[in-house]
């Protein structure tokens, strides 16, 4: 196999046909072969073809985890058409934006119960609708395989090859778009840390939206690899979770600690479960040593625990971290991020903007994400590029983390901002407060998240508010306007909120309030 690609499309090629035997996508039910999804794949880029899309546009994918819809990304890869992955139980008002923001030229979704939802957002958004199925897949023909043979030659390294849209602090999320190049540089980093082969079998938990599955899919199915898809449902089901992972026979797990300390609570993991796993990984929020040590001690034996951390910006993940015994030596706060991938530079600045051993963490180097998709604004106070002499024109994104250096390793101190990762989601707090200020009523609107412990963390809402509505009515409105995870655990009603000399909402006072 050709370890050199230029584009992720010529590299899909070389994985489907040398890998034809092995399974890609493992259900209960049935087991797709890299031979079934190369079928697939190159049907569904002769229907994009026939119906007139082109390098540059973006399909959206009301993703449920159906083998159609993993084709689906890697034909549009192929064709050099960037992917976004949406959340089809998500408010529809929240996708329309995401759709307007990316521009999609086409809705395609895989399951049938959402059609109601689907279609009334492509109705909005104006856009064609399309319910993967194979009856409307092509067939291709010779002379057809070979135009897309021929597509996917002209796929550049900077092309976009997906849109990930995170939380905003202006109350409407931002498409991270990161391109091929980006991705290319994460596989190989992802496959040789995690010494990843053919045989190896992910647990696919995370959603297709989520930052997280970006590893589960690139270093997986990349690698000859199968993906496991987890149904959303049982998230929250611990046992059956567990269950799940254990009969489908994964070796490789990675997901937010919160869903690992969930199931640590709930008694689901036992020493000697999970015998296949070979690798548990977790990033997307701190995992607090006193909890780790919990898992540790169950699967220290028999799985290699690996704390990792990365922006949405920086290709999912920067750094990883080893867990050992010594990493309990101290049981306060949280285990290191550890040293940064090949290919990251990075530098440590102050409030003053000198390099220093606390302070803002800015990543830099070719795994830096291309800037927000279609909103230059917002790009330019997050990205740069350098001009100073020793790292001239490298691309650089201020990740707005709080780190401390130490002995070449970093360790998590805090945000700068209002910025929380809440069940491994990363939230800008301001997100919710815009949503509740649109709900009729409300004057103001604060969201605390309140850590009532080292492992868990609450939304809590400050509201004034001069209508009708009861707090639960209030979330069941707000319910309507973000996603499930940003639904804070309960309001607080109040005539008006307190204000410091500023003018400003009084956070540290609302954050008294609720310690009394």
């Amino acid at each position: 196999m050709n370890t050199h690609y230029y584009n992720l499309g010529v590299y899909v090629k070389d994985i489907l046909n040398s890998f034809s035997d092995n399974f890609a996508l493992c259900y209960p039910e049935r087991k797709i072969t890299y031979k079934n999804l190369s079928a697939q794949v190159e049907r569904l880029a002769q229907l994009l073809i026939q119906k007139g899309y082109k390098r540059g546009d973006v399909i959206a994918i009301g993703h449920n985890k159906q083998p159609l819809s993993y084709a689906l990304m890697l034909a549009a890869l192929k064709l050099g058409m960037p992917y976004v992955c949406l959340d089809v139980a998500s408010p529809v008002q929240r996708l329309q934006y995401i759709l307007e923001t990316s521009g999609a030229v086409l809705l395609a979704y895989d399951d049938i119960s959402y059609e109601m939802s689907m279609c009334e957002l492509s109705t909005s958004h104006k856009c064609p609708l399309v319910l993967l199925s194979e009856d409307i897949l092509p067939t291709v023909s010779i002379k057809q395989q070979s135009q897309i043979d021929e597509l996917v030659k002209q796929v550049d390294g900077a092309t976009i090859a997906y849109i990930m849209f995170t939380s905003g602090s202006t109350g409407k999320p931002k498409g991270v778009a990161v391109t091929h190049q980006n991705v290319l540089h994460f596989i190989e980093w992802g496959k040789t840390c995690f010494s990843i082969t053919p045989k190896d079998n992910f647990a696919n938990i995370s959603p297709m939206y989520f930052d997280n599955s970006v590893f589960d899919f690139f270093v997986g199915l990349f690698s000859g690899a199968s993906l496991s898809p987890i149904p959303r449902e049982l998230l929250t089901k611990p046992y059956d979770l567990v269950k799940y992972v254990h009969d489908m026979q994964c070796s490789i797990w990675f997901s937010v600690p919160s869903l690992l300390i969930y199931l640590m609570t709930m008694k689901a993991f036992a020493k000697g479960c999970l015998q296949n796993l070979r690798s548990i990984s977790f990033g997307g929020e701190g995992y607090p040593k006193i909890e780790l040590k919990k898992l540790y001690d169950i699967f220290t034996n028999q799985a290699q625990l690996v704390n990792v951390y990365g922006p949405t910006e920086c290709t999912c993940i920067c750094s990883a971290h080893y867990i050992s015994e010594s990493d309990f030596e101290d049981m306060e706060g949280l285990p290191t991020l550890g040293y940064l991938n090949q290919n990251f530079d990075y530098c440590v600045v102050d409030d003053d903007g000198g390099e220093s051993d606390i302070g803002e963490l800015w990543l830099i180097g070719p795994n830096v994400a291309a800037g927000y998709f279609n909103d230059i604004e917002k790009t330019n106070n997050a990205f740069h590029t350098l001009t100073d002499s020793r790292r001239f024109m490298k691309r650089m994104y201020k990740t707005g983390d709080i780190v401390r250096k130490h002995e070449g390793r970093l360790f998590f101190v805090g945000r700068k901002d209002n910025q929380i990762k809440h069940m491994g989601y990363r939230i800008e707090l301001e997100e919710i407060e815009h949503a509740l200020m649109k709900i009729p009523n409300v004057s103001q609107a604060a969201v605390i998240y309140n850590k009532t412990n080292t492992a868990y963390g609450k939304l809590i809402s400050f509201v004034a508010y001069s209508g009708h509505l009861d707090a639960k009515q209030l979330l069941v409105e707000l319910a309507t306007l973000v996603p499930e995870y940003m639904i804070p655990s309960k309001i607080e009603l109040m005539d008006k909120l307190p204000k410091n000399p500023n003018g400003k909402v009084d956070r540290q006072h609302l954050i008294a309030i609720l310690k009394q």
